[in-house]
């Protein structure tokens, strides 16, 4: 029930914004915190505002969507293990 926006375009290596299945994603936020994972409700640019990202608008991302949405970033320093565990988080959360 995820979905992966821009998953069959071109775009950064570092970067992925995901609509998930259900749940605000401050709720998200909260649960993946608790575990020591930090993810973003919206584009970089548009940290500490209120209201839906432009970007996720301009991707045609729906206000109900949006309210779903979280950006997984990573840096140099990211291992693919840092990856498994995100995933093993959100399974469980």
């Amino acid at each position: 029930g995820t979905r992966i926006l821009c998953a069959d375009t071109e775009r950064l290596w570092n970067t992925v914004f995901a609509i998930m299945p259900a749940g605000d994603n401050a709720r998200w936020v909260t649960k993946l915190d608790k575990r020591d994972l930090q993810v973003s409700t919206g584009a970089a640019c548009t940290a500490g505002k209120d209201g839906p990202s432009h970007v996720l608008a301009a991707l045609g991302v729906t206000p109900d969507e949006a309210r779903r949405a979280l950006r997984f970033s990573a840096g140099w320093a990211t291992t693919e293990a840092d990856w498994a565990t995100l995933l093993a988080a959100l399974r469980e959360v």
